[in-house]
């Protein structure tokens, strides 16, 4: 009876080992998976096609993270109804953290107003960080009248002017921002669309127009070469390469729009694997390498949380909604 017991005792003993082990096992199981991410590459999309300010961006931020990231970063470029057909197929991605995108703030304030039975909705994705602004730069030619915004709004409201200002098309950024301001502002205005950014300033350079909105990028070239004169700007803070141009808010107008850039991702990435990709991209954000591309193409660094994006996001929204249902229709 005493071996008997002894034997029961020992096997219970076992068992329990076993059973200590298989839980020990188990934890340190999930561990080495959130340890080991990532095994192999990460693939950053680009839902515009390669030569753009979002294609750049993407480039740098996955170039910078190679030395953070023990795999390497894989750009790929899906365009397609301006970001739309890369948007909706990354949503039924696997929330695994090996697919990311590239995004931009017409993703989720524009399109959603434009397209009918759109495939995705904010709720659909975690946004990680942002990383840039574009803003919108107002300028005049250099030959103008007005030296200064405030020239501007005084003369156009004494001589009961309409100003006329050129754009890349009327249901963009620049123009929602450039007729936002005007309609802050108490001057009346009509912007004048073209296809696309090249021929609005051309109209500018020509005196077509009385005045032009654009990103910075665009109109730098000009700016220094003495053919534009750059009166404000829709940014939270001065841009550094015109430090003398005074911001929106700063005259009062509390109008900060402008095409900001944010990585975002299939919704349902596990904490600890989102940890790991947070480290990689805010530690890539701080590069040197990263930063000098930015501010070689005149990009606005502007890092930002995964909320503070969905935020600006979500207060955006309604003034984009309110300037296109004042839209002329047709």
């Amino acid at each position: 009876m005493r071996r008997s017991g002894s034997k029961i005792i020992r096997l219970g003993a076992f068992l329990g080992l076993v059973f200590a082990l298989l839980l020990l096992n188990l934890s340190t199981g999930s561990t080495a998976t959130a340890a080991g991410f990532p095994e192999k590459e990460i693939t950053l999309i680009c839902p515009w096609p390669a030569g753009g300010s979002s294609d750049l961006i993407t480039r740098s931020i996955a170039a910078a993270m190679a030395k953070h990231v023990p795999k390497p970063t894989i750009v790929v470029n899906r365009d397609g109804a301006n970001g739309v057909i890369a948007t909706t197929e990354t949503r039924t991605a696997k929330p695994d953290g090996y697919t990311i995108i590239q995004g931009t703030t017409g993703l989720f304030t524009i399109q959603p107003l434009t397209q009918k039975n759109l495939g995705y909705k904010m709720e659909d994705f975690d946004f990680l960080l942002g990383l840039t602004n574009e803003p919108i730069l107002l300028v005049v030619h250099v030959d103008s009248p007005y030296k200064t915004v405030e020239d501007l709004i005084q003369g156009a409201k004494k001589e009961n002017q309409i100003i006329r200002f050129s754009n890349s098309g009327l249901i963009g950024l620049p123009s929602m921002a450039g007729s936002y301001f005007f309609q802050k502002a108490g001057v009346k205005s009509q912007p004048i669309p073209f296809k696309g950014g090249a021929p609005a300033l051309t109209a500018m350079l020509g005196k077509h127009v009385d005045a032009h909105v654009n990103h910075p990028g665009d109109c730098m070239p000009h700016i220094k070469s003495g053919a534009l004169r750059p009166l404000v700007i829709s940014a939270p803070q001065r841009f550094y390469s015109l430090p003398d141009v005074p911001t929106m808010k700063e005259k009062g107008y509390d109008i900060d729009i402008g095409v900001r850039k944010f990585i975002f991702a299939p919704k349902g990435i596990p904490a600890d694997v989102q940890k790991v990709l947070l480290a990689g991209l805010q530690k890539a954000g701080e590069e040197a390498s990263f930063k000098k591309a930015m501010s070689d193409a005149y990009l606005m660094l502007e890092p930002m949380t995964g909320q503070q994006v969905r935020q600006h996001l979500l207060d955006t929204l309604p003034v984009i909604k309110k300037l296109m249902d004042e839209i002329p229709k047709k």
